[in-house]
């Protein structure tokens, strides 16, 4: 199994390893992947997205469950860009494994001291898709960013043409997504009182700057659940997919 590149900030060297991991996670970036403008969101939700994945150079909020985040970390790497978690000790990368992510491609920051904003501003420097997370560190979690900050990182994105993934709530962020986990499927027990969880159901909706809203009903299907696959896959639910929209716009005469 593929390693990450880990590092806790209560170390004192710890700007000059988010450094060192920075510039390992650089050189590995896929020339296909550095070449292109939008980094690859799983192939079911790319209707939801105006440009069909996460524009470069923008700031993604990310807001309920997990299970999209890391989805498109999974997408992501399989396509040959390079990540950074920040703050997200939580976050199940077994799973994103599962989900085909190449882990090898991540850097995690488990604890990000007291400025995580500046730990994933440095990241942003090399690195395809910083992700960004709540948590500081033994339990403490980071409070609201002001704008200042918020546009000041969003700026350091647009420089190094990288993305910022922020789970929760986020000032002037270009795309925000909103998912909530539905219902759950499971494998058919032999006895009754037995069994697993197969999958479930998420919704998903999509808002961008300058288009409208789009939404989708999607299932995290396991491996034997009817789909031909060998891992985690997000399959969207027939006819539930609505691609967004520009408005339309009246002109008076």
């Amino acid at each position: 199994m593929a390693r990450s590149g880990i590092v806790k900030a209560g170390q004192r060297d710890v700007s000059r390893e988010v450094d060192e991991l920075r510039r390992r996670l650089a050189g590995m970036s896929g020339d296909a992947v550095s070449e292109t403008s939008v980094l690859p969101v799983p192939e079911s939700m790319t209707p939801l997205f105006p440009r069909g994945g996460l524009s470069r150079g923008t700031v993604v909020a990310s807001a309920g469950a997990t299970t999209v985040p890391m989805a498109i970390i999974a997408e992501t790497t399989r396509a040959g860009a390079t990540v950074a978690l920040v703050g997200l000790p939580r976050l199940n990368l077994a799973a994103a494994k599962d989900m085909g992510a190449d882990l090898s491609r991540v850097a995690v920051v488990t604890e990000p001291g007291v400025d995580p904003l500046e730990v994933a501003g440095v990241l942003l420097d090399g690195i395809d898709l910083v992700v960004l997370g709540p948590e500081l560190g033994n339990g403490r979690m980071r409070g609201p960013v002001t704008p200042s900050r918020a546009r000041v990182l969003a700026g350091r994105a647009r420089k190094q043409s990288s993305t910022l993934l922020v789970l929760g709530d986020w000032p002037g962020a270009a795309v925000r997504i909103s998912s909530e986990v539905t219902d759950y499927r499971h494998v058919p027990a032999r006895r009754s009182g037995y069994g697993r969880i197969g999958g479930f159901g998420v919704d998903v909706q999509v808002s961008a700057s300058g288009a409208r809203s789009s939404t989708g009903r999607f299932d995290l299907v396991t491996p034997g659940m009817g789909e031909k696959q060998d891992v985690l896959q997000l399959v969207a639910v027939d006819a539930q997919v609505q691609a967004p929209a520009r408005p339309k716009l009246a002109v008076a005469n």
